[in-house]
């Protein structure tokens, strides 16, 4: 299965480590449903002890819900993969909260539970959580994916230069 609506992607375990790939290439593999936390360096914890949701700038979705964000979208996306068990995306999560705090309306950030979202998790290969894909407006560049735990400013660095 594979997803039209996204650009071929940018795939990158780190930042530094970037290599095209298309998205055929992509959902040609064979599907793995096992998935790893990766982690890098945490980044400052911060000191607010509750879970807050950015003020309503970051929002869970499903398949079509995303399928459908995707293919409406009037700003660029970053959509997380993670899954509440996974340390990483618990900590990325306060990260997300920093970047929609820092650029406000002029991106949107989308969640997506892979436990709970198979099919898209499988067609996408997402196999290391959490996962970031950024998607800009211009459908002719490629989204970026990232792997692995990212600081807000490292986020905000990727959607300011690369979208």
């Amino acid at each position: 299965m594979t997803h039209p609506s996204i650009p071929s992607l940018r795939y990158t375990v780190a930042p530094w480590q970037k290599k095209m790939v298309s998205m055929s290439a992509l959902s040609s593999g064979r599907s793995r449903s096992k998935r790893t936390c990766r982690g890098s360096s945490p980044p400052q914890a911060s000191s607010s002890g509750g879970e807050s949701k950015g003020s309503g700038r970051i929002r869970q979705v499903n398949e079509e819900e995303l399928e459908v964000e995707i293919v409406n979208r009037e700003k660029p996306l970053i959509i997380d993969f993670f899954a509440t068990w996974c340390g990483p995306c618990v900590m990325l999560q306060k990260e997300l909260e920093q970047v929609a705090e820092t650029l406000g309306d002029s991106v949107q950030i989308l969640k997506i539970d892979c436990d709970e979202n198979e099919g898209i998790s499988s067609a996408l290969q997402i196999q290391g959580l959490p996962t970031l894909i950024f998607v800009g407006m211009d459908a002719d560049k490629p989204a970026l994916r990232t792997e692995g735990l990212l600081p807000a400013q490292s986020i905000i660095d990727i959607i300011q230069n690369e979208m």
